[in-house]
């Protein structure tokens, strides 16, 4: 075998053993980045308020409740007694229909 093949033989094997390697770690960096994102963890809702046991400031944390709201709740069952449903809630001044949906998924009796 002539000088000059030794020499295109020996660069041609270094070319290919290159181009593996190269691949190789290209290969591994795309998988570690293209890997799937771990789930986030789940936000547990927020629970339940109970209308009938619930103080002013527990109420007030209610979504669309305030604290002149969550006031008037308690006043109100203090003087009717205990709610016997979330829809009773409508007979609070100042809770309507539209108000009463808004949070009835923040409440229970």
């Amino acid at each position: 075998m002539s000088k000059q093949a030794k020499i295109k033989k020996i660069m041609g094997t270094f070319l290919v053993v290159t181009f593996l390697a190269g691949g190789l770690t290209l290969a591994a960096a795309t998988k570690v980045h293209a890997a799937p994102k771990a789930a986030a963890p789940a936000v547990s809702a927020p629970a339940m308020i109970n209308i009938n046991k619930a103080n002013v400031e527990e109420l007030d944390k209610i979504r669309g409740i305030g604290p002149a709201m969550a006031q008037r709740i308690v006043d109100f069952r203090t003087q009717n007694g205990p709610f016997k449903s979330v829809d009773d809630l409508v007979q609070v001044r100042g809770i309507g229909g539209s108000k009463l949906q808004q949070i009835k998924s923040q409440v229970t009796v």
